[in-house]
């Protein structure tokens, strides 16, 4: 019978060893959870923890709104651009006249136009709205604003595209 209770209590030391191993690691698994705070409970750690994660999510949330915010005004800032230089006056101007598309990803802004030659000049602005101008465009205008709609013309970068033979203009 002694050696059966011999036997039984070496089992018994053997649990009881695995337990304080298993107990030792779920008390580093739980310090890691309290962070600096060692004196403090668990649930307090865990409490803490999930606080923290909601303000986290709260953050994202903010940031969220704040880059929606953001692609809006982007959306509406003026990032495509095109310029052309013409002779609108036969060979009297020396390519000084010019037409510039500034317009935003709704194809919504402005077409600057200046007619130049070496006595005169004139300066023409017409909106666009939705791709849609106020007034009747010049030719040179439709060439700029395709330009500037043309798909690779963002981001601030600007298209010059190549003159092709312009019509001459006379006095209107």
């Amino acid at each position: 019978m002694s050696l059966a209770a011999a036997g039984t209590s070496g089992l018994a030391v053997i649990f009881a060893a695995g337990a304080h191993l298993r107990l030792r690691r779920l008390r580093k698994a739980c310090s890691l959870l309290q962070g600096d705070a060692e004196h403090t409970s668990f649930i307090v750690a865990v409490s803490r923890q999930t606080a923290e994660i909601e303000r986290l999510r709260a953050e994202v949330a903010r940031l969220h709104r704040e880059f929606d915010q953001f692609r809006v005004a982007l959306d509406e800032s003026i990032r495509r651009v095109a310029v052309l230089r013409y002779d609108a006056f036969g060979e009297m101007g020396g390519r000084l006249s010019w037409s510039v598309a500034l317009l935003d990803d709704h194809a919504d802004g402005v077409v600057l136009t200046a007619l130049v030659n070496r006595s005169e000049s004139r300066c023409y602005v017409k909106t666009m709205r939705r791709g849609v101008p106020d007034i009747r465009l010049s030719p040179e205008e439709i060439q700029v604003v395709d330009a500037a709609l043309r798909p690779g013309t963002r981001n601030g970068s600007v298209r010059i595209p190549s003159p092709t033979k312009a019509p001459v203009y006379t006095d209107r």
